[in-house]
């Protein structure tokens, strides 16, 4: 769940510092304060691409903090990054300067923006007004089906068997070709382990000479360099340790007099161990280091014969360990490979688990399609599309690691017509909210904690709009649900309302979100209701609106 977010210099919003509830929370505002500047500073700290104008004019950077309860998917993740995850909270913050570059952090950690990206996948699910555009998509659907119906195991075991299958084909198509073009290629693959066997690379030799030819070859500069500054700190004439020395017998004996410096004392003591001990380090390294021609003239032998053997195989010197892996493997691989009646049998075994998973896969998304179809008819019942129909059409289609189905949304807007592809409804409101119908009957099987709605009630209005809040609500029992809206009707579903208000003076201008109180937010669901004129009315709709949702 989101805990709270902390905004800076962000776009127009100077400072701001959010907490987050449970439930359903709802912003709203005059068109043009930035309800969706929220929503933009959230997807920066789930890294979404940063950019210079997002930085506030005249300042040097934008900082936010978002700070999630820990759940056990985001944990794992932690883990693998190796990030500590302390008292059961997750702090993601992204930074840009005003250059545009950015740097982003989780739990203090410096890590790239795809961690963040990562992580987003564990904590929210962001729909936007546009949603609609990506669920015309057949890769999205398939996705949704397979969310709605929980296929993830059979998803993944038919993939493992897709992978099987295509290596069983390439194994059986290799064995397959003329006996002189395998010879011909077993003798190129010879050729080249013979010459990579010379050289015997291994994993991060590359790494490791180039080390320490650059070390070796620059030792004179280093034994000289750090020979100068152990003179300078302890060694020479007015070392910089004998003048320190003195300055702190010197101010000890006037510390006695003004106990104000006992302060500044102790930090140079602090400082004075600190440097006696990088004193003694370059001792050390000075005492122990020595020039080493032969060495040297070892390391430039080995990184001349990596080079010539790359030159001769036409590829980077660090890429010979992974060559000579690759070389290996297809020797073996021809050489296995003239067994062509074992062969075929494996690619009769491997065909056969492919079929019976996609069997099993397609068996299953027919009966979450069946059940998909009639809760987003269901839906659209509510949405103002009176006798509409949904349905998740499957058909055959050629095999492949998301198994043998082909998948369409199809959708009616009206009784009597025939359902055709979503992306084909004439109307864009009819769109806007059947992609809202199969929204709300698909999200809840999302494991994400957090659900963000942007404007997705965008085009709609009156009964139909209170039946989207209403959703919504419905949603928030078991989710935490943000919703950025322009509709009363949604808005007084909220558990809690955030009012997002823009400022000018001295010539700037800044955003505001300020949670609203139980008095406010009848002005401001009022508002909504009637425009800039708010009468008693209005107020009169607006709490007896509330008063509504509350029972």
């Amino acid at each position: 769940m989101l805990s709270s977010l902390t905004i800076q210099d962000f776009v127009i919003v100077d400072k701001l510092d959010l907490h987050f509830s449970p439930g359903m929370s709802v912003l709203s505002g005059e068109t043009g304060t930035g309800k969706s500047i929220l929503i933009d500073a959230l997807s920066l700290c789930l890294g979404a691409r940063a950019d210079a104008s997002q930085v506030r004019e005249g300042c040097e950077r934008a900082n936010i903090t978002a700070v999630f309860e820990i759940n056990p998917t985001a944990k794992a993740v932690l883990e693998e990054q190796s990030i500590a995850c302390e008292e059961g909270e997750l702090h993601l913050r992204r930074a840009i300067d005003a250059n545009g570059r950015s740097k982003a952090y989780v739990n203090g950690t410096p890590v790239p923006a795809s961690t963040l990206k990562e992580l987003s996948e564990t904590l929210i699910d962001i729909h936007g007004q546009h949603a609609f555009q990506t669920l015309t998509k057949p890769g999205e659907q398939l996705r949704l089906l397979d969310d709605f119906g929980q296929h993830h195991s059979l998803v993944q075991h038919t993939a493992s068997a897709f992978t099987k299958l295509r290596s069983a084909e390439k194994a059986l198509k290799q064995a397959q070709s003329s006996q002189e073009e395998r010879g011909a290629r077993l003798e190129n693959l010879q050729w080249k382990l013979e010459s990579l066997n010379k050289v015997a690379p291994k994993a991060d030799e590359w790494e490791i000479l180039s080390s320490d030819f650059d070390r070796l070859s620059h030792s004179a500069e280093l034994i000289e360099g750090t020979q100068h500054a152990s003179d300078l700190l302890s060694q020479g004439e007015n070392a910089l340790l004998d003048q320190l020395t003195h300055v702190i017998e010197k101010l000890s004996h006037l510390s006695s007099r003004d106990p104000a410096l006992e302060g500044v004392v102790k930090t140079l003591s602090e400082s004075e161990i600190l440097i006696r001990e990088a004193s003694y380090d370059l001792g050390n390294y000075v005492k122990h280091s020595e020039l080493d021609p032969g060495t040297l003239e070892e390391v430039e032998a080995r990184m001349s014969l990596w080079h010539e053997t790359a030159r001769k195989l036409r590829i980077q010197p660090e890429d010979l360990h992974l060559e000579m892996e690759t070389v290996q493997a297809e020797i073996k691989g021809l050489e296995d490979g003239f067994d062509i009646e074992k062969l075929q049998k494996e690619l009769s075994s491997a065909k056969h688990a492919y079929d019976t998973q996609a069997s099993a896969l397609s068996d299953a998304r027919k009966k979450s399609g069946k059940l998909l179809s009639e809760r987003v008819t269901e839906s659209m019942q509510t949405l103002s599309m009176k006798g509409g129909r949904f349905l998740v059409e499957l058909s055959l289609g050629e095999p492949s690691a998301k198994g043998s189905d082909i998948i369409e949304f199809r959708a009616a807007g009206h009784p009597g017509v025939t359902p055709q592809a979503i992306q084909k409804v004439a109307s864009g409101g009819e769109l806007a909210r059947i992609s809202l119908a199969i929204t709300v009957n698909t999200v809840e099987s999302t494991p994400v904690p957090t659900l963000i709605f942007d404007e997705v009630d965008s085009g709609i209005g009156g009964a139909v709009a209170e039946t989207v809040g209403k959703y919504l609500r419905l949603l928030a029992n078991n989710k935490q649900v943000l919703c950025v809206t322009h509709l009363p009707q949604v808005a007084a579903q909220g558990h809690n309302h955030y009012q997002v208000s823009k400022d000018i003076s001295e010539g700037k201008t800044r955003s505001k979100i300020v949670q609203l109180e139980p008095e406010v937010r009848v002005e401001e669901i009022a508002r909504m209701l009637g425009g800039q004129v708010i009468t008693q009315a209005t107020r009169t709709a607006a709490m007896e609106m509330l008063n509504a949702t509350d029972q």
